[in-house]
């Protein structure tokens, strides 16, 4: 039986949130800021901003998308990848300064990360409607610095519950990550709405568990919207999507009921 809905779980990077092309200059800043604080911590040369970021981000960056490629499920430890490659220049470094490491980095990546141009108002007028909100995440790095930028950007007040993959061990579409999502907002599965831009972790992961999910194509583009319960072009699309899907819920809901009083 269609079930009505009452929560919608929203997806982040390319759901939420756009990335500047070029964010160069952001990691230098970063960089340059790990240089600095490398050199009062390690008794050897630094090596400058731009090979750190040569042998450090990018080699990170590479480990991680070459991780979620071999579709492994688990999450990456992220501090173990920073580890090797600071190694990998000689520079070794208690955990404390590996973490520190990485918030510098999250502080300059977040210079070129954009709220989408519908998401505010979309978020508001679907809690408007009594819908609860989570947002559920593939991110590698610690929570507590997701959870950070997520207040820098203005969004953490908008959602009931958050999660990501650095928290509970396994990426989308693992049906772990969206149960600990369903639990923090309330709801069961054949009542939510899941939006992502990805057709396997954000369509078929969700479906899998009951939950009716949208193809947002606003940044990506997948090569199977058709697995979709619905297709949306922008994020602003999405409350009429919802209520539509609500409608449809209802009305298989009369059909059955007429149909069983026959």
């Amino acid at each position: 039986m269609s079930q009505p809905i009452e929560a919608v779980l929203l997806d982040y990077g390319h759901t939420l949130i756009y990335f500047d092309e070029r964010p160069h200059s952001a990691l230098v800043d970063a960089y340059e800021k790990v240089n600095q604080l490398l050199a009062t911590t390690v008794e050897r040369e630094i090596p400058a901003a731009q090979v750190l970021i040569e042998r450090v981000s990018r080699v990170v960056d590479d480990e991680i998308q070459r991780d979620y490629a071999a579709g492994r499920p688990e999450e990456v430890e992220i501090a173990a990848i920073y580890d090797t490659a600071l190694q990998g220049l000689g520079l070794k470094l208690d955990p404390d300064t590996i973490e520190r490491v990485m918030e510098l980095e999250q502080e300059g990546w977040l210079k070129s990360v954009h709220v989408g141009p519908d998401v505010m108002e979309t978020l508001k007028t679907l809690r408007e409607r009594g819908l609860r909100l989570g947002l559920v995440s593939n991110a590698a790095y610690r929570p507590r610095l997701m959870t950070q930028q997520l207040a820098a950007l203005g969004l953490l007040s908008s959602f009931d519950g958050v999660t990501f993959s650095s928290e509970v061990g396994v990426r989308k579409p693992h049906p772990e990550i969206f149960t600990d999502a369903l639990r923090k907002v309330g709801v069961d599965a054949g009542r939510a709405v899941f939006v992502g831009d990805r057709v396997r972790e954000d369509v078929q992961g969700p479906q899998r568990l009951g939950m009716r999910a949208v193809l947002t194509r606003e940044w990506r583009q997948e090569d199977d919207p058709g697995a979709a319960d619905a297709v949306i072009q922008r994020l602003g699309e999405l409350p009429a999507v919802v209520d539509r899907l609500a409608a449809g819920a209802q009305a298989a809901d009369t059909y059955n009921e007429v149909t069983s009083r026959e």
